[in-house]
C-alpha cells in the first residue's frame, strides 16, 4: 500500500531551509486523525490531516495552522 499526501502547499524540508522544526505526531481530535506539532503549553498546531473524508478538509477548525487544545474532553 502506498500512502499519498495531498496538500495545497509545497513540501517544506527543514534541511533545505536550515531551521529546526518540532516533529509532527499523529493525534485524534474530534474523531479525525491529524498531524500536529506543539505550539505552546496549551495548544497543538495542525500541520496536516490524515483522513480520506473530503468533508474534513473543508472544516476551518482542522485547517493547517489552526490551534487545538492539548488537554481537554474534545481530544481522544
Amino acid at each position: 500500500m502506498i500512502d499519498c499526501y495531498y496538500t495545497l502547499t509545497p513540501p517544506q524540508f527543514a534541511e533545505q531551509s536550515g531551521e529546526k522544526t518540532a516533529a509532527s505526531h499523529l493525534v485524534c481530535y474530534k474523531g479525525v486523525n491529524l498531524y500536529v506539532r506543539p505550539y505552546d503549553a496549551q495548544h497543538y498546531q495542525v500541520t496536516g490531516l490524515a483522513t480520506t473524508n473530503p468533508a474534513c478538509y473543508l472544516r476551518k477548525d482542522l485547517m493547517p495552522g489552526a490551534l487545538i487544545p492539548i488537554l481537554g474532553g474534545e481530544q481522544t
